[in-house]
């Protein structure tokens, strides 16, 4: 099997009670990887935290940026990347010591996105053994609705660069939600090639009452709604 070289991103703001968590969870990923931990101007001790963690490790990097928002921070590492494949993880979740690996492995099985089976409310209901193969389409129809088993969320899911590059993509900084939904989605409208799933849990989302998405305004949840009409008309570039 290929050898990918992977690129972790792990944008933060103010976490300093969440973070550690994770931290700890990278330290102990059972494959080695490039990480970039994008402070986006936290006000709390999250970005000391951060500078802390990497020193001595000549592959992890911790970067304090200008409040921007969460798009802001992850383009950056996107910019800075320099492996195959890129994970992006948000700082208050946590990831099993597996996380990264298997998702390398399933990139190397010769595929453009690969997924991992995630907690949030639910489990996966889907049964398998490792990765199983999908076709373009249907990991459409999963990324470009809510409450589907595979998600829109960049969170649970590797993307390889090259593809990435090809498809000339970036987050939206102006959105404050779904940001993610549409990177995903117009990633797999515009990715031709195979796509992987495993179903096994190796990401734990955690909720935070202070969370962007619990404290969505009237205003970005219209915003939401037309985005999602916009990732809707997507459909129409798979052939």
């Amino acid at each position: 099997m290929t050898k990918m070289k992977m690129s972790v991103v792990v944008p933060t703001y103010n976490l300093d009670s969440y973070v550690s968590v994770l931290l700890k969870n990278l330290t102990n990923q059972t494959v080695n990887f490039e990480l970039w931990l994008v402070d986006d101007g936290s006000t709390d001790q999250t970005a000391s935290q951060l500078g802390e963690f990497v020193k001595g490790k000549p592959d992890f990097h911790a970067i304090q940026l200008k409040h921007g928002g969460v798009s802001v921070a992850r383009n950056y590492g996107l910019r800075h990347a320099t492996g195959d494949g890129i994970i992006f993880v948000d700082g208050d979740d946590m990831i099993a010591p597996n996380f990264v690996e298997t998702l390398s492995q399933g990139l190397a099985e010769d595929a453009v996105m690969a997924a991992v089976g995630y907690e949030w409310y639910r489990r996966p209901a889907t049964r398998a053994a490792g990765f199983m193969a999908l076709d373009q389409k249907s990991v459409f129809d999963q990324v470009s609705h809510h409450g589907t088993e595979i998600g829109g969320y960049v969170w649970n899911k590797a993307f390889r660069i090259s593809a990435i590059k090809a498809a000339n993509l970036t987050f939206d900084e102006s959105l404050n939600l779904a940001e993610d939904y549409l990177f995903t989605a117009t990633f797999v409208a515009r990715s031709p090639g195979k796509y992987v799933y495993s179903p096994h849990v190796l990401y734990t989302k955690r909720n935070r009452r202070d969370s962007t998405i619990h404290n969505a305004s009237r205003a970005d949840r219209q915003e939401e709604d037309r985005i999602f009409e916009q990732i809707y008309a997507l459909r129409k570039w798979i052939k």
